[in-house]
């Protein structure tokens, strides 16, 4: 019986010293778990108070300073810059505060602030003037630049398309020999091509005036660019009426072959006249303004000897088949090309320009 009493408080002496055992070890853990999890970053967190006396401006006195020599310059030169603004007004403005305000910019380069001082082309000693900007009208040549353009490349392709009508062109009207031969039946037999060099004498022709009444008489009434296509057109009229007056008056006095002759040559030296007006437009459009009276004298007399040798060589071509007088020649010319002309020009200056 005592074994057996013996045996049972063991047993329960046992079982209490195991269970407050793991008791223990369940206390360990769970102080253990919430340490790591709370406990640092508590400590992180937390602020310390701030006292009463520990004020920004006791904070600032703490705080060591230390200048580098370039931040001092910088200083010395706002204190300077300052000290020279404060009495910014033009009446009391010396130079002793401009060499300060130029040393507040550059305070090491007294070189250089001296050239500042004496440049004639920079200056500093004054009051800065501002301008407001206006608009810019821009008025420039491009109208006239790829108007230009245009009649060198039909002059371009002319040449390029039919080069033995060219040379034709030049070797008959400057040998006389060779007016009534076969190049000159090849001349009147190619249709197509006199007709674009006739064209392209009606456009040159047409510019040349453009560009003469723009220097004399600036257009009044209409637009400049309105008036280019009005010179051109009237040029073209005229010796379109020109030409049918000719033929009429051949067909109804029985020379045709005279009257065709007559018209050959006019218009041989038309073409001629066409060619050589190239350069001369070239010249009227863009050159110095002072230099345009003497290109316009120079233009004058070049067209005149044309004019000239038009006639000469027409008198030539009549005279071989009708008795003609000089004289009687000269008045037709001054009464059907000379007066009509200024007749027209006249008009123009009083009623269209």
């Amino acid at each position: 019986m005592k074994r057996i009493i013996r045996i049972i408080i063991c047993a329960v002496a046992i079982l209490f010293s195991t269970a407050s055992s793991a008791q223990n070890t369940n206390d360990s853990f769970s102080t253990q778990k919430s340490d790591t999890n709370h406990l640092p970053a508590k400590k992180n967190i937390v602020i310390p108070k701030r006292r009463g006396a520990d004020t920004t401006k006791a904070h600032l006195t703490r705080i060591p300073v230390h200048q580098t020599t370039a931040q001092a310059k910088d200083s010395i030169a706002e204190t300077h810059h300052i000290a020279v603004q404060k009495p910014d007004s033009v009446e009391n403005r010396s130079d002793s505060s401009l060499v300060a305000k130029v040393q507040a910019v550059n305070p090491d380069n007294f070189v250089i602030n001296k050239l500042l001082l004496n440049n004639k082309f920079i200056n500093i000693k004054d009051k800065p003037v501002y301008f407001i900007e206006q608009p810019h009208p821009r008025s420039g040549k491009e109208f006239l630049f790829y108007t230009l353009c245009t009649v060198l490349l039909i002059l371009g392709l002319f040449k390029t398309f039919f080069p033995a009508y060219f040379q034709n062109l030049f070797r008959v009207y400057f040998n006389t020999s060779l007016r009534q031969t076969q190049l000159a039946d090849q001349l009147e037999q190619a249709k197509f091509p006199s007709f674009i060099m006739n064209i392209f004498f009606a456009i040159t022709a047409g510019i040349y005036i453009w560009l003469l009444f723009n220097y004399f008489h600036p257009p009044r009434f209409i637009s400049s660019k309105l008036l280019l296509p009005f010179c051109i057109l009237s040029v073209a009229a005229l010796y379109f009426i020109k030409f049918c007056l000719i033929k009429f008056m051949g067909w109804m006095s029985d020379i045709q072959e005279t009257t065709n002759n007559y018209i050959f040559a006019i218009f041989l030296v038309n073409k001629i006249t066409g060619i050589i007006l190239v350069p001369i437009i070239i010249l009227l459009a863009f050159l110095n303004p002072g230099w345009l009276p003497d290109v316009i004298n120079i233009s004058y007399m070049v067209l005149g000897l044309f004019f000239l040798s038009r006639y000469v060589k027409s008198y030539g071509a009549i005279e071989r088949k009708i008795p003609l007088n000089a004289f009687h020649f000269v008045i037709y010319i001054a009464g059907a090309e000379i007066i009509p002309l200024f007749i027209l020009y006249k008009v123009a200056i009083d009623y269209l320009v």
